[in-house]
C-alpha cells in the first residue's frame, strides 16, 4: 500500500472488537481488521478476507502433551493462558467448548493476543493461538500445536467499514489490496 500510496498516512488502534466497532459506528476510525465470525451490525458491513486456524500451544515444558490426543476438558488440568473475556477470539473459543459441555477455567486472561503468545513460550502453561500468525515459532520449535478433539473449527479474517460513513480514497484502495490479496 505505501509503495503505490506513500503520502497516505496510516495510523493503527488496537483494542478488543466491540470497542473499535464503537468507534467505527462514530466514524472515528475508517476500518477494523476483525475475526470472524462476528455479529455484525445493521450500520457495518463485513467482507470476510481469508479462513484462518486456532489451536492450543504449549513450549518445551509441555512437549510430552503434543504426544498425545487431549480433550478439549482436560485443558483444564493445565494452566491456562486465555485472552480476556470480551475479545472475539476468546468468544470463538468459549462458544465452541460450550457446544462440546466444557467450561475452560483459565489461569491468565490476558488482554493482547501477543501476550498469551509470549506467556505461553516462557511456559507459564497452554496458550490459545492463531495458526498463521505463529508459524515461525512453530518452524523454529518455539511453540508446540496440541492435539485436540474435537478440532477447533476454522474462522475467518475480515474487513468492517461503516455504511453510514462512506470511505474515503485511501480506506477504498486499502480495502481494495486487502481483498484482491486473499
Amino acid at each position: 500500500f505505501h509503495n503505490l500510496y506513500p503520502k497516505i498516512e496510516i495510523q493503527i488502534h488496537t483494542n478488543i472488537t466491540y470497542e473499535l466497532m464503537q468507534k467505527l459506528r462514530d466514524g472515528l476510525i475508517d476500518l477494523i481488521i476483525l475475526n470472524l465470525p462476528y455479529d455484525t451490525p445493521n450500520d457495518i458491513e463485513i467482507k470476510k478476507v481469508k479462513d484462518i486456524q486456532d489451536c492450543f500451544i504449549v513450549n518445551q515444558k509441555y512437549i510430552d502433551l503434543t504426544k498425545r490426543v487431549l480433550s478439549l476438558n482436560e485443558l483444564n488440568n493445565y494452566p491456562l493462558i486465555l485472552q480476556s473475556s470480551g475479545s472475539n477470539t476468546r468468544k470463538f473459543i468459549d462458544d465452541f467448548c460450550m457446544k462440546n459441555n466444557v467450561i475452560l477455567k483459565s489461569n491468565m486472561n490476558l488482554a493482547s493476543y501477543s501476550l498469551v503468545v509470549e506467556f505461553t513460550k516462557i511456559g507459564f502453561g497452554i496458550g490459545y493461538a492463531t495458526e498463521e500468525y505463529i508459524k515461525n515459532d512453530l518452524k523454529d520449535k518455539k511453540l508446540y500445536k496440541l492435539n485436540i478433539k474435537p478440532k477447533i473449527p476454522p474462522r475467518g479474517i475480515g474487513i468492517a467499514y461503516s455504511k453510514r460513513n462512506l470511505p474515503n480514497f485511501s480506506t477504498k484502495k486499502l480495502i481494495e489490496i486487502i481483498l484482491n490479496e486473499k
